[in-house]
C-alpha cells in the first residue's frame, strides 16, 4: 500500500513540474510581406499603352486579445492610416503583446502577437495589418506583383498550457465583380497535439493579373499580414508522456503487491 501512495505521489509531483514549466514559456507568431513591386507587361506591344494608374488606396491596422470559446473579452485597438502613411497599431500587456504596422510602401505590412499561459484559458492574441489598393488597367495590360513574404510561429512546451499559433500572409489581385482573380496565400501555424515548437516559411513571390481587353479594367489589390496566439487547457505531448509514465509505475506497484514473494 506504501508503495503504491509513493508512486501516486511521485506523479502529482512530476505534473506539478510540467505544469509549472519554464518561467518565461509562451508563444509568438510573426508576418510579414515587404519589398513589393508593381510591373506591366504590353500584351499587345505592336499597339502600345499598356499601364496602369491607382485610383484610391487605405491601410487598416487592428490589434487585440479575444476569447476564442464565448467571443467576450473582445479588445480591439484600431488605427487607420493616411494613403500611403506609415501607422502602427500596438497592445502591450504583461501576459500578451500584438503589433501591428506599415511603413506606408505599397504592400508593405507586417503583424506579430505573442502570449503566455497567464493571459488566460481560450483567451487568444492577435494583430492584423492590411492595405487594398484600387487601380486601373489599360487595356491588353498584364500586371505583376512581386516580393518577399515572411511567416513565422514559435512556442515553448511543457509549461502546462497549449499554446496554438497561427501565422498567415495573404496577396489578393481581382476584377471589380471577384470574378477572375489571383492570390497568394502562405501560413506557419503549431496546432493543438504536436511536439513542434517552430515553423517557418520566407520566399519571393510573384503574381499576375491581365486585361486582354480593349476597355480599362478597374481592379482591387489587397495585402493581409495576421496572425495570433491561442491559449490552450490541451496538454502538450510532454505532459501525456508524463501521465502515461506515471500510469506505467502504477500499474508495475500494483502487480508487484499483487505477486506474494
Amino acid at each position: 500500500m506504501h508503495t503504491l501512495f509513493r508512486a501516486m505521489l511521485a506523479i502529482l509531483a512530476a505534473c506539478a513540474v510540467v505544469a509549472t514549466g519554464a518561467a518565461r514559456a509562451g508563444a509568438d507568431g510573426a508576418t510579414s510581406i515587404g519589398n513589393v513591386a508593381l510591373g506591366v507587361i504590353d500584351l499587345t506591344p505592336q499597339d502600345g499603352g499598356a499601364g496602369f494608374s491607382i485610383a484610391s488606396a487605405d491601410s487598416r491596422l487592428m490589434v487585440y486579445t479575444y476569447n476564442s470559446a464565448t467571443g467576450d473579452d473582445f479588445n480591439p485597438v484600431i488605427v487607420q492610416p493616411a494613403p500611403f502613411a506609415a501607422g502602427r497599431a500596438r497592445l502591450a500587456l504583461d501576459a500578451a503583446s500584438a503589433d501591428a504596422t506599415t511603413s506606408g510602401g505599397v504592400g508593405d505590412v507586417s503583424a506579430q502577437a505573442t502570449a503566455d499561459a497567464r493571459l488566460g484559458l481560450n483567451m487568444m492574441s492577435s494583430a492584423e495589418s492590411e492595405q487594398r489598393l484600387w487601380l486601373t488597367l489599360a487595356p491588353h495590360t498584364l500586371l505583376t506583383v512581386s516580393g518577399n513574404v515572411w511567416t513565422q510561429a514559435t512556442r515553448s512546451l511543457g509549461d502546462g498550457a497549449g499554446y496554438r499559433v497561427f501565422s498567415w500572409a495573404s496577396i489578393d489581385i481581382a476584377d471589380r465583380d471577384a470574378v477572375t482573380s489571383s492570390t497568394l496565400s502562405r501560413e506557419s501555424a503549431l496546432i493543438w497535439g504536436e511536439a513542434t515548437r517552430f515553423a517557418l516559411n520566407s520566399e519571393y513571390f510573384t503574381l499576375a493579373f491581365a486585361n486582354p481587353g480593349d476597355a480599362a479594367l478597374d481592379v482591387s489589390m489587397n495585402f493581409l499580414a495576421y496572425t495570433d496566439v491561442t491559449i490552450a487547457a490541451v496538454p502538450e505531448p510532454a505532459t501525456y508522456g508524463m501521465l502515461l509514465a506515471g500510469l506505467l509505475l502504477v500499474g508495475a506497484a500494483a502487480r508487484q503487491r499483487g505477486h506474494p514473494r
